[in-house]
């Protein structure tokens, strides 16, 4: 045998060896056993909700750390406000939808569980305005108000805003574009194109079908309207305090607040100081349509107080806020006045029809459905068909506080308008703001 024999003979059994030993080795190895926590959804606190409902998710490998869970409502992001290993709470986000509720932790798999239905509620936004007092066109938070009042919608979903203290007339598309059709900032009584007219402390506002709007010139003590091209022009009103009838500017009026028009294309007023309801017919003739039986006193079943707040639904039946005797009435269209809420006695009151009460009724809106909307002192309030009266948005402390609607905040609300789809807007005075209720 050769040496080479014998050494690669030597160098196989040593290899073989080697082989053995190892493969021995792989053999008795024990498997790992993976301990992380295995993720799984067990149940819901509830399986609907509303938007910021509070839901807590049970479970398995959840951490107890709310910056590394991570939940998700039908794909949406939720707020996670507590978690521990077994549990974890999560605000229901805006307009989830319907879908599955699912976990992610850390770098993690998601893990699916259990369907969650969304429900919508009433949500108020900011649609216009950046809160800050200004006179500026822009979009959305971009634009500045001071102290707007009145507003309207017409036909088009096209808003327009009497801007008080601008002494101005704005406009604001669906997108939120704010622009200044009229007025020019400085208080007067001037007619004309747009920025050449003037308008003094402007109140509220009304559009016809034909594309003209009316305003209560409230201080002036007049009643001007805008074409479609931006002319403004004096229908009726002398321009001093009064209360006289007659054509267009043979008649006189007191404080003109709300203005509404009907579907023959006929004005009403509520000349406040004059406490009465007066009529503006298509050639500018002004007569008294309803009046208090004692005026500066309400007898809280036929006559008015103060009456400031305007509006008509689909059978040209009026309603108006009696300010001082805390009541929503309504007056036919043959003229006859009758109690659609409120006792009389001033407290913010739920309940229906007399057993109701407002604390500072000023402005209302009637929707598509026959619903009234309220400003009243810093909320809104709402009369269904049946008379029954509840708080529809905001608190009694006032703020500016966007979210869901019992939630929010509004700072003294005057005007109030409703849209075809049935969305509420809001001239929130006291923030400068136009806001928006929508259900999503």
């Amino acid at each position: 045998m050769t040496i080479f024999t014998t050494r690669l003979t030597v160098y196989l059994s040593f290899f073989c060896g080697i082989y053995f030993f190892s493969s021995c080795s792989k053999k008795d190895k024990p498997t790992p056993v993976d301990n992380t926590p295995k993720i799984t959804i067990t149940s819901l606190s509830a399986d609907s909700g509303v938007y910021n409902a509070s839901i807590t998710i049970k479970g398995t490998g959840f951490v107890n750390d709310i910056s590394r869970d991570k939940v998700f409502f039908n794909g949406k992001e939720a707020t996670v406000t507590s978690a521990s290993t077994t549990q974890l709470t999560a605000l229901v986000p805006l307009s989830a939808g319907t879908g599955k509720v699912t976990v992610k932790v850390d770098a993690a798999a998601e893990v699916s569980g259990p369907v969650f239905n969304y429900k919508q509620s009433w949500i108020v936004s900011t649609f216009a305005g950046s809160g800050a007092e200004g006179f500026a066109d822009g979009t959305g938070t971009a634009a500045t108000f001071d102290s707007p009042v009145g507003i309207t919608i017409n036909d088009t979903g096209t808003i327009f805003v009497t801007d008080e203290k601008n002494g101005a007339v704005r406009k604001i598309t669906a997108d939120g574009k704010v622009t200044t059709i009229a007025g020019n900032g400085v208080s007067g009584k001037a007619d004309g194109k747009g920025a050449a007219a003037s308008f003094y402390n402007p109140a509220g506002i009304c559009a016809d079908k034909t594309g003209n709007l009316y305003i209560a010139d409230y201080a002036n003590n007049l009643i001007r309207k805008i074409d479609a091209s931006a002319n403004v022009t004096t229908i009726a009103g002398t321009g001093v305090n009064g209360f006289t009838n007659g054509a267009g500017n043979k008649a006189s009026f007191a404080g003109p607040t709300g203005i509404v028009v009907n579907s023959t294309g006929e004005l009403f007023v509520a000349d406040l100081a004059n406490e009465v309801i007066r009529k503006i017919t298509k050639d500018a003739t002004v007569s008294t349509f309803s009046s208090s039986l004692i005026p500066g006193v309400d007898d809280h079943s036929h006559g008015f107080h103060f009456p400031e707040g305007i509006a008509v639904d689909e059978n040209d039946n009026l309603y108006f806020t009696d300010l001082t005797g805390y009541t929503v009435k309504k007056i036919s269209s043959s003229g006859v006045i009758s109690v659609v809420a409120g006792s009389g006695m001033r407290g913010v009151v739920n309940g229906q029809g007399n057993k109701a009460g407002f604390g500072s009724p000023v402005a209302l809106a009637v929707d598509g459905n026959g619903n009234i909307y309220v400003t009243d002192s810093n909320q809104i309030r709402k009369i269904d068909k049946d008379a029954n009266v509840t708080v529809f948005a905001g608190q009694a402390t006032g703020g500016a506080i966007n979210g869901a609607a019992l939630a929010s905040g509004f700072n003294a609300p005057i005007g109030i308008a409703a849209d075809k789809d049935g969305n509420i807007y809001v001239a929130d005075t006291g923030n400068n703001l136009i806001r928006k209720i929508a259900l999503q």
